[in-house]
C-alpha cells in the first residue's frame, strides 16, 4: 500500500507548472484578443471566457505528444439557432488560419482545434440561450444542428461536488485524467472531459479516507455500476449533464466499444492491484512512471503469516474474475486517526482497526474475513485465529483491535451464491 506522501507526489508531479499556467494564460488572452479585434470577426464576436480543466482547477502537466484539448474556450457570437453551425465553425476556422499563429487549426466535432507548443486549445463557438443569459447553444459539425450546454453551470457544480468530499474531488480527477493520457489507446476514446468527471463524480468513494483508498473505491464503484448492467450486456449507460438546466447525455456521440474499453481497462487495473497488492511497483504500472518508486515493504511479514499452519483454507469454491481491496482506519485508545499503510511501521497495542471490503461485485453478496495472528504473545493467549469471521460494522466492515506483538493479516473473501468470487490480497498489520 503506497503512502499518502507518495500520492500527494504524484500529484504535485502531474500538475501544471507555474510557468506553464503562465504560458497557457498568455495563449488564450492573445487569441481572445485576436478575435475580438478582428477586422471581420468583431462583428460577430460578443464575448469569450475560459472553460473547461483550466477554469476548474482540474488541469494535468501537458506534454508535446498529448491529443488532449486541454484549454477550452468558449466564444459567444451573435448568430441565432437558425444558422447552420457548421457555416458558424467554418467562418471561425478561416478567421483563425489568417493568423501565422493559428494556421494549423482544424476543423472538430463541436469546436477549432489548435495545436500550439506544449498545449492545445479547443476553441468553441457559440450562441446565447434567447431565455437564459447562463445558457448556450454549441454546434454539432456533423449535424449542422444546435445543442444547449452550460459551461458555467459545470464550473459551479464541479466546486460544489469538490467542496462536498472534503476537497478530495478535483484531485481525484486530475488521477484519473492522467491515467487515462497513460492507457488510452490512440484509435480509443475513453470518456473525457465533463463526461468523465460526472461518472467519477457519480461513484466516488469515502473522501474522508486517504487518496489511495478513495481511488480504488470509486474505481470499484465505476466497475460494479456499469459492467454487469450494462457493458455485459453491450449498452451503453446515460450518463446524465450535471447541469440542473440541461438534459444532455454525456455519452452521446461515444460508441459502446469505446466505453467497454474503459471499464476493461479499469477492471484490468483493479484486477492487478488485487494480484500484485497496492505497492508503489503496482500503481507505476497503473499511473505511469511519475508515481514515486517503492518504499521498501518487508514482504517478510507477509510471508510469515501467510505461511502460518493454523490458517486455514477457503471454505468455498473459487471462481474469480473480480478484484477486492481492504481499507483501513486506524484510531488510538484516545479516538485520534492515525495513519497506516499496508505491512507499515508498527502500530501501538490498543488501537482500534476499522476495516471496510470494496470490490466491484454488484450486490448483493457476503463478506467473510480472514485474521491470522502470529507470534509468541498470540500463542501464549491462545489466539492465533486463522478461521473465517462475519463482518461486525455493517455488510462490509470488521472492526479489529491491536492485542499482541508481531505481524498479522488479515484478508476479505466476496462471497456470492456461495462462491468466492474476489478476494483481497493481505493486509499487513504490525503492532508493536
Amino acid at each position: 500500500m503506497a503512502k499518502q506522501r507518495d500520492f500527494d507526489d504524484f500529484l504535485s508531479n502531474i500538475e501544471p507548472s507555474k510557468s506553464t499556467v503562465e504560458y497557457i494564460s498568455s495563449v488564450q488572452n492573445n487569441l481572445r484578443e485576436y478575435l475580438k479585434n478582428h477586422g471581420e470577426y468583431s462583428c460577430t464576436y460578443i464575448d469569450s471566457f475560459l472553460s473547461g480543466s483550466y477554469s476548474k482547477h482540474t488541469s494535468i502537466r501537458p506534454t508535446v505528444s498529448d491529443k488532449k484539448r486541454d484549454v477550452d474556450i468558449i466564444v459567444v457570437t451573435n448568430y441565432s439557432k437558425k444558422m447552420d453551425s457548421r457555416d458558424v465553425l467554418d467562418e471561425l476556422y478561416s478567421i483563425l488560419i489568417e493568423s501565422k499563429t493559428y494556421e494549423k487549426a482544424e476543423i472538430q466535432h463541436h469546436s477549432i482545434g489548435i495545436e500550439l507548443a506544449s498545449i492545445s486549445i479547443d476553441v468553441v463557438p457559440v450562441i446565447s440561450d434567447d431565455y437564459d443569459d447562463a445558457l448556450y447553444w454549441i454546434g454539432d459539425y456533423e449535424t449542422g444542428d444546435w445543442v444547449k450546454t452550460d459551461p458555467k453551470g459545470h464550473k459551479h457544480w464541479s466546486t460544489a461536488v469538490n467542496k462536498e468530499n472534503e476537497g478530495m474531488y478535483k484531485p481525484l480527477v486530475k488521477i484519473f485524467k492522467w491515467w487515462r493520457r497513460v492507457n488510452c489507446p490512440t484509435d480509443v476514446r475513453y470518456p473525457k472531459g465533463i463526461t468523465l468527471e460526472k461518472i467519477i463524480a457519480d461513484n466516488i468513494g469515502d473522501a474522508n479516507k486517504s487518496t489511495e483508498e478513495l481511488l480504488i473505491e470509486t474505481i470499484e464503484n465505476i466497475i460494479s455500476n456499469y459492467k454487469e448492467d450494462f457493458v455485459d450486456y453491450g449498452l451503453l449507460p446515460t450518463i446524465n449533464d450535471p447541469s440542473e438546466k440541461v438534459s444532455n447525455n454525456l455519452l452521446c456521440g461515444y460508441q459502446f466499444s469505446d466505453f467497454s474499453a474503459f471499464i476493461d481497462k479499469l477492471e484490468e487495473h483493479s484486477q492487478l492491484l488485487n494480484d500484485e497488492g497496492t505497492g508503489n511497483d503496482t500503481w507505476k504500472k497503473v499511473l505511469g512512471t511519475e508515481f514515486p518508486s517503492d518504499n521498501g515493504a518487508n514482504s517478510n511479514n507477509a510471508l510469515v503469516c501467510q505461511m502460518a499452519q493454523h490458517r486455514q483454507k477457503p471454505l468455498w469454491p473459487m471462481k474469480r474474475g473480480a478484484a477486492a481491496f481492504i481499507t483501513l482506519m486506524v484510531k488510538d485508545n484516545n479516538g485520534k486517526v492515525l495513519e497506516y499503510s499496508n505491512n507499515g511501521e508498527p502500530l501501538p497495542k490498543g488501537c482500534n482497526l476499522y476495516f471496510n471490503a470494496c470490490t466491484g461485485v454488484k450486490k448483493p453478496f457476503t463478506v467473510k474475513w480472514q485474521i491470522t495472528n502470529t507470534g509468541k504473545e498470540a500463542l501464549e493467549n491462545n489466539c492465533m485465529r486463522g478461521d473465517f469471521d462475519n463482518s461486525n460494522i455493517g455488510n462490509t466492515g470488521r472492526k479489529e483491535e491491536t492485542s499482541f506483538t508481531g505481524s498479522h493479516s488479515v484478508q476479505c473473501f466476496i462471497i456470492k451464491n456461495g462462491i468466492c468470487v474476489a478476494k483481497s490480497k493481505d493486509y499487513i498489520i504490525n503492532i508493536g
